[in-house]
């Protein structure tokens, strides 16, 4: 969480810096598609790594990776180690990506893992939240201190820096953990192979639902800040209200999804709020309200982002202990290649056709994966780890 709190106020300003710095739209949106297809090249790799290195030290690994890209990223008077940079940093995330829920699942019982996969997912969104919140002061703070304007350079990369200490200093208790090391783990062992990927029937159905709504997501989510501006024209102060607000009811929301998942099941909550979100999904697109897009903005962010860590717990316990790092990368990279998908179509879509095939498309997507998963999984709740 320590963490997260530094990487918030980091991708808060981080393009903004750049832009500061003198480069163009044109490079920043590079060094963006850099860190995601990074993470999507490595994925694979970084989940077997993670099974064969272990979990905390594939963690530490992945902060030694990360951090010096971001000091990279902060100090470099030249553009091209900003490229290497930016790669970096993308790798480190995917050991991260990989790691993190073969950790929590291996270091808790069964009946801890939706309460732990639900508080580190909210912990994660309200650190964001107040990364954001003191990220968006520091340039003002520094720019005094400094005697430089709050929008220049100088005082974007003082506030990245202090960014960058808070999330080294999330590499103490990261030092501190114990590892439970896992039956059949291969720390130190022979280089990893493809062959390695368990590329079974129950594997590959888990990567299918996260493919579906990733590209159903990618076609409209990361454009709603854009839909909001232009179909009820507020103010950006308006706005930013709008999406705070929207972090801290899905990180408090995230917390009670256990509690559905004791009551309906692991499986039937995913369902169940993911068809929920739907109708504040179309809410959101076509009721020509501001104060009902607002709150359906709201809800549907909350009933959707309570699945995915319920999700992810069932699936870590679908598969052996000794392959969860790499199954964790293959969903990571399901997600990574949906993603990568819709915002080029979206584009298109919105210049000739506007927003409402796309809230169209990704209802249609999210109802898709939604009834998908009931059919693969929904008498599943418990299964046992397959076999080899």
């Amino acid at each position: 969480s320590v963490s997260a709190l530094g990487n918030g106020i980091f991708m808060l300003l981080l393009n903004l810096f750049i832009l500061a710095r003198g480069n163009d739209q044109a490079f920043l949106g590079l060094l963006m598609s850099t860190m995601s297809l990074t993470a999507l090249i490595l994925g694979l790799p970084m989940g077997i790594l993670v099974d064969r290195l272990g979990r905390k030290k594939a963690m530490l690994l992945g902060a030694f990776l990360s951090i010096p890209g971001t000091l990279l990223l902060t100090l470099s008077s030249e553009d091209w180690p900003l490229i290497i940079a930016a790669a970096s940093y993308g790798a480190g995330n995917a050991l991260f990506m990989a790691a993190g829920p073969a950790f929590m699942a291996e270091n808790a019982a069964e009946d801890e893992r939706p309460t732990l996969f639900s508080l580190h997912s909210a912990l994660m969104l309200i650190m964001a939240f107040f990364g954001s919140a003191l990220g968006g002061s520091f340039p003002s703070f520094f720019g005094r201190l400094l005697h430089v304007h709050p929008e220049s350079a100088t005082a974007y990369r003082s506030t990245l820096l202090s960014a960058e200490g808070i999330m080294a200093l999330g590499l103490i208790p990261l030092l501190k953990i114990e590892e439970k090391r896992v039956s059949g783990a291969n720390p130190g062992g022979n280089a990893f192979h493809f062959r390695d990927l368990p590329l079974r029937r129950d594997v590959f159905a888990l990567l299918v639902p996260e493919f579906i709504i990733s590209f159903g997501a990618s076609l409209l989510i990361p454009y709603l800040n854009v839909f909001f501006k232009m179909k009820f024209r507020i103010p950006d102060s308006l706005l930013g209200i709008v999406f705070a607000v929207s972090q801290l009811l899905t990180g408090a929301a995230t917390l009670l999804a256990p509690i559905l998942a004791e009551r309906l099941g692991r499986i039937r909550t995913v369902v169940f709020t993911q068809l929920a979100s739907l109708p504040f999904l179309f809410a959101l697109g076509f009721v020509p309200s501001l104060p009902v897009a607002i709150v359906a903005f709201w809800l549907r962010a909350m009933l959707m982002n309570m699945a995915g860590p319920i999700y992810m717990t069932f699936a870590m316990e679908r598969v052996r202990e000794d392959e969860r790092g790499t199954v964790g990368a293959m969903i990571g990279v399901a997600y990574s290649i949906g993603q990568s998908i819709g915002p080029g179509i979206s584009g298109l879509v919105q210049r000739s056709f506007g927003f409402s095939p796309l809230f169209l498309t990704t209802g249609a997507t999210y109802l898709s994966a939604a009834l998908l998963t009931f059919a693969l999984f929904g008498r599943a709740e418990h299964p046992r780890p397959c076999a080899a």
